[in-house]
């Protein structure tokens, strides 16, 4: 790498490290509506109807939560619902934020002031949130006693700190394609703990993102939303061994266990994309 790259390098990442150290880690490039409802959920006084409003204002977004709660894997009742009231009670919050963060990331892919190596990096972004959040929800479901709408979150979620990082490189076009790479690799999982602490979510779910690439580390206490997050990037790595990887013994997936469930990971998948 030359001097000139080194330097344009160490100065984006000089700015990720004030932007963490100044807590200023909004995600301007999100639809307005995913952004009032994720500032809305930050507020435990928030009610069903103030979601409600904010959805209405954005009606691709409504007629997404809508379609969701209407698939075969998120369907609470028989019947179908056509209300949004019904469809943002009957699925919870968590559910909202989720199909409003996967709505957002879908928008951003359409973005075309992005570099060719940024539009790439927001592509594999996209499929590993999709890929993750259809194998932690399916693994928190079968295998543990956690919320599968909280794993699905955690799923989608573990790429803001991804995402962040390729918005901001739209202010360093000169930065070099291997160098984005460098500083995602390095730093989007310190970046999407922060967020989610802005953001007034659990630590739980910020410990998740946190340790995300702590594959071979054995978490403490009860299994937790880290475990099933590493455990479904193991999943996707096609690694087995459970003496090797600890969160594959404590979520309880012996080799051969997810081959079981490949239709439903295939299904939780096509409702968050399609």
């Amino acid at each position: 790498m030359s001097s000139t790259a080194q330097a344009v390098g160490f100065g984006f990442v000089e700015r990720l490290a004030q932007d963490l150290r100044d807590e200023r880690l909004e995600l301007p490039a999100f639809p307005e509506a995913v952004l009032r409802i994720q500032r809305a959920l930050q507020s435990p006084d928030t009610s069903t109807d103030d979601i409600v409003r904010i959805l209405s204002s954005e009606p691709a977004l409504a007629a997404r939560l809508l379609r969701i709660a209407n698939s075969a894997e998120f369907r609470r009742a028989d019947a179908n619902i056509t209300d949004l009231r019904k469809a943002v009670s009957r699925m919870g919050f968590n559910m909202v934020r989720s199909v409003a963060v996967a709505f957002a990331m879908r928008q951003l892919r359409s973005k075309d002031s992005y570099s060719p190596a940024a539009k790439a990096e927001l592509e594999r972004a996209w499929a590993d949130s999709l890929d993750t959040s259809a194998l932690c929800f399916v693994i928190a479901k079968r295998f543990t006693r956690l919320s599968p709408d909280q794993a699905l979150l955690i799923g989608l979620l573990h790429v803001l700190g991804r995402l962040y990082i390729i918005m901001r490189s739209k202010d360093a076009p000169e930065l070099s394609d291997a160098a984005l790479r460098e500083i995602i690799d390095g730093w989007h999982a310190n970046i999407g703990k922060a967020i989610l602490e802005t953001w007034g979510l659990p630590e739980t779910l910020q410990n998740a993102v946190e340790h995300q690439e702590e594959f071979e580390i054995e978490f403490e206490g009860e299994v937790s939303l880290a475990d099933v997050l590493v455990a479904s990037k193991l999943v996707q790595r096609g690694e087995q061994d459970l003496k090797l990887y600890p969160s594959l013994r404590r979520v309880g997936i012996a080799p051969g266990d997810m081959e079981k469930h490949v239709d439903e990971v295939k299904s939780v998948r096509s409702s968050l994309s399609e």
